[in-house]
């Protein structure tokens, strides 16, 4: 009989052990899923859909290229993405001219131009003048692609949010 009582104390000591076990994993479950939680944004920041921006007037040369650029948009552009084309058959422009900008705005990294001023400095309604070296692109540039940027804050911190629905295509001749 005295047998039966130690089987019993330790078949409900190793009961105890388990229940603590596994209130201790769903405990540490519960810590690191609202950890991770935090990793994953909740969803993607988009710009307003009345973002804008074209391509006034253009100017080039074999070695520059001139842009007169326009926010007909409603809200203000902090920056822009601006790639071109070498070929007329290309349906994709791919040359990033990020980096060779010369006026107009400071090139980010890895691409893409800030707008001087601070912010979303680009008005509704204004022109900029952007100047480019497009002396190592041969033959030349058929087309540019620009697609607008915004600063935008979320949680108190300031995010890049590029605008591709506002993406635009502009055939040019500098060849």
């Amino acid at each position: 009989m005295h047998k039966k009582n130690s089987y019993n104390k330790r078949g409900v000591s190793e009961l105890i052990s388990y229940v603590l076990l596994i209130t201790f994993v769903i405990v540490l479950s519960g810590v690191v899923y609202t950890f991770m939680k935090s990793y994953v944004p909740k969803e993607a920041l988009d710009c307003p859909d009345e973002v804008s921006v074209l391509v006034n007037g253009y100017n080039c040369s074999s070695q520059e290229l001139n842009l007169t650029l326009k926010n007909n948009g409603k809200f203000n552009i902090g920056g822009y993405l601006i790639y071109a084309t070498n070929s007329p058959q290309a349906e994709l422009a791919t040359i990033d001219l990020s980096k060779n900008i010369t006026s107009g705005g400071t090139p980010l990294n890895p691409t893409g131009i800030k707008l001087n001023g601070e912010g979303n400095s680009f008005l509704p309604n204004y022109e900029e003048i952007h100047l480019f070296n497009i002396s190592s692109i041969k033959p030349g540039i058929y087309s540019i692609e620009i697609v607008p940027m915004r600063w935008q804050e979320e949680d108190r911190k300031k995010r890049l949010v590029t605008c591709i629905n506002a993406k635009m295509r502009k055939s040019l001749d500098c060849v």
